[in-house]
């Protein structure tokens, strides 16, 4: 008899002989009773399981089988045919029942890559040098997460959280070391391959800029904040973390060498593909733009209006993650294009936008995103969703005004208006 099976969890699940070719998974047979009983048999191999209790794993939902005795007996004959397929002589020999037990039969190893991953994890702990080239070759084989395609089956909840969490921090861990090693190409590719899997863990995210930064890629890294700051907005309606703002403004300065060319310099500032309609920024940026305008306002005699968006349904609620970002980036698109080159917009959350009009009373305003909302409504999205807008003046900065400027009449006008 074969004395190993090999088990995948990570990604889906399948079983194989180390000896032979042939891998089986879930994909191959309709029968999901099957895979869960395999599924529960291999999770808990160490030490068998009991009939009540694989009987409450295999029929959790509530569904009541007429003889789950007897269905778990047609079941394990079917299990114990695949280990035939697999090369075993007699799956009998393989896939034991005794005294209301099902267990493996002891001479034969269980190899699974959550225990795998559970042994890399503590022995990089205590080695990382020494564990770490076994560790690299065993992140690529993390597909996905515990059990994926049984999401629905109360008993992988915990397993599938702690796995996680474990193969995350195992990727921290590699990706750091192989930095201090100066390996910075490989590290950018384990902490990609993190990114990929769980794009919404901001740690991970963090520190593929850091290494992209690091190995000379400044572009790459502010190119990929602008991306998960959109898949954050589009789909979870927060902006990023502060520690992401932060790395992003502070890799996003002018390089800190000595430039003593004043026209290189220029050209650096300027757009490289400036397109019409209104400058999009992140939150951050847009901010500072404010208190900019908001500190020459006194001086300049300008008004400046402050203008809200919000996208709603029809009915007034909010649109789900998914046709959200779908609308949001058709207003960008036919409405925010439309408006002047001066005007500035960034995006506040899932449904809504801000923009800064210089330059223009609350009458102009209006006209200014009459034209553009007037453009977005004749859109197929556009004609599905109500768009409100809140026009306020901007107020000029505490300290402009503290230093003695001449007062000046600022328009006081708002009011929500739906179009």
């Amino acid at each position: 008899m074969q004395q190993a099976l090999c088990v995948t969890f990570f990604g889906g699940f399948t079983v194989s002989c180390p000896e032979g070719e042939r891998v089986i998974s879930e994909q191959e047979r309709a029968s999901q009773r099957l895979w869960s009983f395999l599924e529960y048999l291999c999770a808990f191999h160490q030490n068998g399981v009991g009939q009540e209790e694989l009987i409450g794993a295999i029929w959790e939902d509530g569904e009541e089988a007429a003889d789950p005795v007897g269905a778990l007996k047609t079941t394990l004959h079917r299990a114990r045919a695949i280990l035939e397929e697999l090369g075993f002589p007699d799956g009998k020999q393989v896939l034991l029942y005794r005294r209301g037990r099902y267990f493996w039969a002891p001479e034969l190893e269980v190899r699974t890559d959550a225990e795998e991953l559970e042994e890399l994890y503590a022995a990089f702990s205590a080695a990382p040098d020494r564990t770490l080239p076994a560790v690299l070759e065993f992140l690529p084989r993390y597909q996905g997460d515990f059990l994926p395609n049984a999401a629905g089956a109360a008993w992988t909840l915990p397993l599938r959280t702690y796995y996680h969490t474990r193969y995350l921090r195992l990727s921290y861990g590699a990706a750091n070391r192989l930095w201090e090693l100066g390996r910075l190409d490989e590290a950018v590719g384990v902490c990609r391959q993190a990114a990929t899997l769980d794009p919404y863990d901001e740690q991970c995210q963090l520190l593929l800029m850091r290494l992209f930064h690091a190995s000379g890629a400044t572009q790459t890294a502010l190119q990929h904040y602008s991306q998960v700051s959109k898949l954050y907005m589009d789909q979870l309606g927060v902006a990023p973390s502060p520690e992401l703002v932060a790395f992003y403004q502070e890799i996003a300065r002018i390089d800190a060498s000595v430039e003593l060319d004043l026209r290189i310099i220029r050209r650096q500032l300027l757009e490289e593909e400036a397109a019409g309609g209104a400058l999009i920024c992140e939150y951050a940026v847009f901010r500072d733009i404010y208190r900019l305008m908001a500190r020459g306002m006194y001086r300049s005699g300008r008004v400046v209006q402050l203008c809200l968006l919000t996208v709603l349904e029809r009915d007034g609620g909010y649109p789900e993650a998914k046709r959200s970002a779908a609308v949001m980036a058709e207003l960008e698109k036919s409405c925010l294009s439309r408006l002047r080159s001066e005007d500035v917009a960034a995006r506040l959350n899932a449904n809504q936008y801000l923009l800064l009009l210089p330059t223009a009373s609350y009458e102009n305003a209006e006209r200014v995103l009459r034209r553009g909302l007037d453009a977005f409504k004749n859109t197929l999205l556009g004609r599905t969703v109500a768009v409100r807008t809140s026009l306020l003046p901007v107020l000029p900065s505490r300290e402009t005004a503290s230093r003695g400027a001449p007062a000046r009449e600022m328009p006081t006008k708002a009011e929500w208006r739906e179009i």
